[in-house]
C-alpha cells in the first residue's frame, strides 16, 4: 500500500508500526492549520493501513512543537483563533486521544503550549534528557488551551497543576519522569530507538485489547468504582470474543508464545 505525500509531516512505515514525524523544523514545528490537517490525515492512513498496528509519533529538529503557530491569525478580538481552536486544534487533539491503536511520543526538545497538550495525549510518552515542558501562557496575560488544564490536573493534581500554569517554569524531562507526568526520560541519542521499540512492542500485543485499556483509563477518572467494574465486564467480553484472545488460550495451552494479529 502506497503512502500519501505531506507537506508538513513525514510518514514511514516500519513493520506494523505508523512513524509520524512533525517536519517544519525551522518553525520549531509550531502547530499550523496545514500541520493538523496533515496529521490527522497521517492518523487516518495509519488505521486504514491493514498492517498498522502502533503509531510512533515524534519530531525533527531541536524542539518536538513549539504550540500553535500564531503568524496566521488576524485580529485584536482573537476570532481567527477562536475558529481555528474550535476547527483545527481543539478536533485534531481529540482525535488523538481517541485514537483506537497505541500511540507511543517521543519528545525531543520543546514540548510548550498545544505542543505539550499534543505530545502528552500519547499513551506511552517519553522524552530526552533535554527536553522541556512548558505552559507559559499565564506569562503573556492568557490561560491554558488545548486541554492542558485538563490534562495536566488529571495526571498532577491541583497543586502542581496550578504551579505549572500559573509560574510558567520551564519542566524538564527529568522531573516530568519524576512526577509521573510522562514514562520516562531518556539521553538524547537513544530516544528514537527506545521509542521505537516500546512502539514495536505495543504493535506485537492484542491490540484490540490496548485500545479497550485505553478508553478504561480515559474513563476512570471520572466514574465510580462501580460504574468502571460495570465498564470493564462489558470491554471484557468484547475482548474474550478477539481472534487474539482465542490465540492467547491456545498458546497457552500449547506452552508457546501467543502470535497476536490485532483482530
Amino acid at each position: 500500500m502506497s503512502h500519501p505525500e505531506f507537506s508538513t509531516i513525514t510518514y514511514e512505515q516500519d513493520g506494523a508500526v505508523a512513524v509520524i514525524t512533525l517536519n517544519q523544523p525551522e518553525k520549531m514545528n509550531a502547530l499550523s492549520r496545514a500541520l493538523l490537517s496533515d496529521l490527522q490525515n497521517g492518523l487516518r492512513h495509519a488505521l486504514g493501513h491493514g498492517q498498522t498496528r502502533a503509531v510512533l509519533l515524534t519530531a525533527r529538529g531541536r524542539g518536538f512543537c513549539a504550540g500553535a503557530d500564531l503568524s496566521a491569525a488576524g485580529g485584536d478580538d482573537g476570532s481567527d483563533l477562536d475558529a481555528a481552536m474550535r476547527d483545527f486544534f481543539n478536533p485534531t487533539l481529540q482525535f488523538i486521544a481517541e485514537f483506537p491503536l497505541p500511540v507511543v511520543v517521543a519528545v525531543n526538545g520543546a514540548a510548550a503550549g498545544a505542543g505539550s497538550s499534543l505530545a502528552l495525549l500519547g499513551d506511552i510518552v517519553i522524552a530526552g534528557e533535554s527536553a522541556y515542558f512548558l505552559q507559559a501562557f499565564a506569562n503573556i496575560g492568557l490561560v491554558p488551551d488545548t486541554g492542558a488544564s485538563w490534562l495536566l490536573t488529571r495526571t498532577l493534581g491541583p497543586v502542581r497543576a496550578n504551579a505549572l500554569m500559573m509560574l510558567g517554569d520551564r519542566l524538564p524531562a527529568k522531573e516530568a519522569a519524576e512526577w509521573g507526568l510522562i514514562l520516562r526520560a531518556v539521553p538524547d541519542a537513544k530516544l528514537q530507538e527506545e521509542a521505537r521499540a516500546l512502539a514495536q512492542r505495543l504493535a506485537s500485543r492484542a491490540t484490540v485489547a490496548l485500545g479497550l485499556v485505553k478508553r478504561l483509563v480515559r474513563h476512570a477518572a471520572n466514574a465510580s468504582l462501580r460504574d468502571q467494574m460495570l465498564l470493564e465486564m462489558e470491554f471484557q467480553r468484547t475482548a474474550r470474543a478477539t481472534e487474539d484472545a482465542r490465540e492467547a488460550r491456545q498458546a497457552f495451552l500449547d506452552k508457546r508464545p501467543g502470535q497476536f494479529k490485532g483482530r
